[in-house]
C-alpha cells in the first residue's frame, strides 16, 4: 500500500472496457434490463464511500484489456500492475486510508487501537467476515498472511521488506490480532494495517509459488469463474459478499461478470474500442490521443472523449543513471547529461505539448508541480560541455569525450517498441562526443538486469502514494540490494539524514517539509536525468454507462474506478443503441472534467 511504490515503467499497462459479451457490436450490446435499485442488507452499517454513486445498480458485464497475460496473478509472488488490480477484487486489507481524507476506514477489520508508544497495532476482525465458500475468517488467517510472505521459502521479495519490521502477530482470540514493530515509523500503522487474511483452511498445505491462476476461495466481491489462458480470464460477482454489510461498498462493485482480456498490442485494442468490441480504451500515448481519437462515433456523441483531472498522487520518471559505475559519481557530469535532453523539443515533437517538463520527484509538494529552488534544465550542448571538460573529459582525436584516454560510453537499456525519444537523445549525446548504444531485450531480461544493476542507464517511471515513505527509494541501506526501488543505488548522507528525519514524524504537513527538504537535495545531486508528468487522465469511452460525479476517483485511476464505481446504465444503452439505429447524434459530454469535492451521502 503506502509504503510500496508502483512500478510503471515506460509500458504502462493499459486497460479497456467493455459491458456487452465478446461477440456484441455497439448497437446490440448492453441490452440487458437493470433492476430499479441496488438490493443491500437491511442491518448494512457504517460510513459510505463518499466517491460511490447510490444510485449505482449492480448490472451488466465488463471486459478490461489487461495487455499480455502474466506469468502469474498472484501479486504476491509475481508484482505486477494487472495481477495487483485482480487480487485487489478478491481480497482486501484490514484497513485501508479513506478515499477522499487522510485517515483510516475499517475494512476487513471494524476497529483498532494502537498502544501508547505507537509500536502495538490491535485490529479487531468484523465478525461478520466470510470467506466465499461460507467459513468464518479469523485472526488465524491474519497470521497466516504474515507467515506465508515471511517463509523463506517463498518468493515475496517486496512484500517481506515491510512485514519484517515487525515481530510475528500475535493471536489474542478468534477475532483480534496484534502485531508489535520492532522500531518507531509512522508508516508502521498502514503497514499493519495492510496486512491481508490468507484463507489457511485451503492454503496451509499448498506451495505457495505455485498459487497462480487458481483462487477457488477468496475473501472480496469477485472470484474467478473463467479462465483461457492467453486470452482471458472473467471475475464473477458474489452478490453474497459478507462486505456489503458495510454501507462503504454500497453503490460499487457493479458489474456482474468482469473479463480481462489479453491483447498485446495497444494499437490493436484501440481499433477493437471503435468497431465496439471494447467500451472504454484510457489513452497514455498523445499521438493516439492527437491523430487517432477524433473518429465518427465521437464526433456524433456515442463515444466519449474526455481528460479526467483529478487528485490522483503523481509520480516522476526520468533516465535513472546508475550511480554504482565510477562515469556517473561526478555530479557535473550527470547534470551535463540532464542538459544534453531536449525535452522541451520531444514534449513538442512527439507529445504535441501535453506534459510540463519536471524537476521535482515530488511535483505533488510544490505549487504547479514545480519545485521553486530547483533548475529545470533547458536544453544547453555548451553548458554540458563545460561541465564536462570540468570533470576532465576532453575532446580526444576523433572528437569523443574521453578522461585518461578512456572514452565516455552510454549503453541505455530498454524493452520499448518506441525508439524516438531515446533516438533523439542518443543524437544529442553523441554530438557531444559520447558513444551511445541502446539495447532492446525482452521484458524479462530487462528486470533481471534492473534486478541485478546491470545498466548505464534506464527510462523509469515511478508512481506516487498519498502518503509518501521515501526509504525504499533513496535510502543508502537498500542501494545494493537486489531488485531494490532505489534503482540508481543513490548513497548520500544528506538523504540519509532526512529520510531518518522523517520516520518517526508522525504528523503529515510536517512530513510533506521533510520531504520538501529531500526534493531540494535530490535536485542537487541529480540521480535521475528528471523527463516529464502529465497531471490529467485521457480516456475514451462508449457512452451507455453510470458513473461518479468525478468519473474517477479523487486519488484514483482508470483501473482503480471504472471496475469499482461505473455500473451499466439501461436508460443511456437504451439511448446509445437508439441513436445508432437512426443514425442520429447524442449530445457531446464535457471534454474536460474537472475534479470537485462532494460530501457524504446521507
Amino acid at each position: 500500500m503506502n509504503g510500496k511504490i508502483k512500478f510503471l515503467g515506460i509500458l504502462g499497462i493499459l486497460i479497456a472496457f467493455t459491458a456487452c459479451q465478446e461477440k456484441d457490436s455497439p448497437k446490440t450490446a448492453a441490452k440487458t434490463q437493470c433492476p430499479a435499485a441496488a438490493q443491500y442488507p437491511a442491518d448494512a452499517d457504517g460510513e459510505y464511500d463518499p466517491m460511490a454513486n447510490l444510485a449505482a445498480v449492480p448490472c451488466g458485464n465488463i471486459r478490461l484489456w489487461g495487455s499480455a497475460m502474466p506469468k502469474s496473478f498472484n501479486m504476491w509472488e509475481d508484482y505486477n500492475s494487472f495481477s495487483a488490480g485482480l487480487m485487489n477484487l478478491m481480497f482486501e486489507p484490514l484497513v485501508s486510508l479513506h478515499t477522499t481524507e487522510d485517515r483510516p476506514v475499517g475494512i476487513l477489520a471494524d476497529r483498532w487501537e494502537i498502544s501508547a508508544d505507537s509500536m502495538t497495532f490491535t485490529f479487531h476482525l468484523d465478525p461478520r467476515a466470510k470467506w466465499s465458500d461460507g467459513k468464518s475468517i479469523t485472526a488465524e488467517d491474519v497470521q497466516f498472511y504474515y507467515d506465508v510472505i515471511m517463509n523463506p521459502k517463498n518468493l515475496t521479495p517486496i512484500f517481506k521488506v515491510g512485514l519484517s519490521r515487525f515481530s510475528r502477530p500475535e493471536i489474542v482470540d478468534s477475532l483480534t490480532i496484534a502485531i508489535t514493530a520492532k522500531d518507531v515509523h509512522w508508516a508502521n500503522f498502514w503497514e499493519a494495517a495492510g496486512l491481508v487474511a490468507f484463507p489457511k483452511h485451503i492454503w496451509k498445505d499448498a506451495d505457495f509459488n505455485q498459487i497462480r491462476y487458481k483462487f477457488p476461495v477468496v475473501e472480496g466481491p469477485y472470484k474467478i469463474s473463467d479462465f483461457r489462458e492467453d486470452r482471458y480470464v472473467e471475475l464473477s460477482r458474489n452478490a453474497d459478499w459478507w462486505g456489503y454489510h458495510k454501507k462503504w461498498n454500497h453503490g460499487k462493485y457493479n458489474f456482474e461478470k468482469i473479463r480481462y482480456r489479453f491483447m498485446e498490442d495497444r494499437t490493436k485494442a484501440l481499433e477493437a474500442f471503435k468497431k465496439g468490441d471494447l467500451d472504454a480504451y484510457a489513452v497514455y500515448t498523445s499521438s493516439i490521443w492527437m491523430k487517432q481519437t477524433d473518429f465518427d462515433a465521437v464526433k456524433k456523441g456515442w463515444a466519449v472523449k474526455q481528460r479526467i483531472f483529478n487528485r490522483e498522487p503523481i509520480g516522476f520518471q526520468g533516465m535513472a543513471m546508475n550511480l554504482r559505475r565510477e562515469k556517473f559519481q561526478d555530479v557535473r557530469v550527470r547534470k551535463a547529461l540532464s542538459y544534453l535532453m531536449n525535452r522541451k523539443l520531444m514534449n513538442e515533437k512527439y507529445m504535441y505539448d501535453q506534459y510540463f517538463l519536471l524537476n521535482s520527484y515530488y511535483p505533488d509538494l510544490w505549487e504547479s508541480h514545480e519545485n521553486p529552488k530547483a533548475l529545470n534544465y533547458p536544453f544547453d550542448m555548451d553548458q554540458a560541455r563545460k561541465l564536462f571538460a570540468e570533470a576532465g573529459y576532453v575532446p580526444g582525436a576523433k572528437g569523443m569525450l574521453e578522461k585518461e584516454g578512456k572514452p565516455f560510453t552510454i549503453s541505455f537499456i530498454t524493452a520499448s517498441e518506441d525508439m524516438r525519444h531515446l533516438t533523439l537523445y542518443q543524437e544529442a549525446l553523441q554530438k557531444a562526443g559520447i558513444q551511445v548504444s541502446i539495447e532492446q531485450i525482452s521484458q524479462s531480461t530487462l528486470r533481471k538486469r534492473l534486478d541485478e544493476a546491470d545498466f548505464d542507464m534506464y527510462w523509469i517511471a515511478w508512481g506516487s502514494s498519498r502518503l509518501n515513505d521515501p526509504e525504499a527509494s533513496w535510502s543508502s541501506a537498500t542501494a545494493n540490494d537486489p531488485g531494490t526501488n532505489n534503482v540508481t543505488g543513490l548513497q548520500d548522507a544528506i538523504v540519509d539524514s532526512l529520510v531518518k528525519l522523517q520516520k518517526t514524524e508522525f504528523d503529515l504537513k510536517k512530513r510533506q517539509e521533510i520531504l520538501r527538504a529531500l526534493d531540494l537535495r535530490l535536485t542537487e545531486i541529480v540521480p535521475y536525468v528528471l523527463m516529464w508528468q502529465c497531471d490529467f487522465h485521457r480516456i475514451l469511452y462508449w457512452n451507455r454507462f453510470g458513473m461518479p460525479q468525478n468519473v474517477y476517483a479523487k486519488f484514483g485511476r482508470e483501473d482503480e474506478s471504472i471496475p469499482i464505481y461505473w455500473w451499466l446504465s439501461t436508460e443511456k444503452s437504451e439511448a446509445l443503441n437508439a441513436a445508432m439505429d437512426a443514425g442520429k447524434e447524442l449530445p457531446i459530454e464535457s471534454a474536460d472534467v474537472r475534479y470537485q469535492e462532494v460530501k457524504n451521502a446521507e
